[in-house]
């Protein structure tokens, strides 16, 4: 207790000495200030470089939903398209495959795509197999597939 309590004297004797009371002061007013100055200069430089970056990862995710659903879309079509008779010219006789909305949906629930935000706009089928097909994602990107290419729009 009593080391204690000159500790504390000591202290306060320091307190009393200018030259002590500069050491034991912390950060000026107009420090601080600059340094938020310079932080938020910082922040306002990278924040348009970080939205390119958002963008670029919204427009990969709208891509990966899209290619699920046609994994999806090719699955059914080639179930649908190895279930049809053909004639002898290979011609398809009965089955196949118009791209109806029960369809549509039967599509969604087998790429696992539960929003109803997400729309199947369009499907092309040419000979068993999905050549092109234009889709809404959940978060309202609208994808197209032609040519084994995907482009966001």
């Amino acid at each position: 207790m009593k080391k204690t309590i000159q500790k504390m004297i000591e202290r306060t004797s320091l307190l009393k000495n200018t030259e002590n009371k500069k050491r034991l002061n912390g950060f000026t007013l107009v420090e601080i200030i600059v340094v938020l100055v310079i932080l938020a200069i910082l922040a306002s430089a990278m924040i348009p470089s970080l939205t390119g970056y958002i963008d670029k990862a919204k427009q990969k995710t709208a891509i990966t939903e899209a290619r699920s659903v046609l994994t999806a879309a090719q699955t059914l079509v080639s179930e649908e398209y190895a279930a049809t008779e053909r004639d002898e010219n290979g011609e398809i006789i009965v089955g196949i495959i118009a791209p109806d909305s029960s369809f549509k949906a039967k599509i969604l629930k087998l790429a696992d795509i539960t929003s109803s935000k997400s729309s199947i706009k369009s499907i092309t089928v040419e000979k068993g197999k999905v050549t092109a097909m234009k889709y809404i994602t959940s978060t309202g990107m609208s994808v197209n597939y032609t040519g084994g290419k995907f482009t966001v729009y």
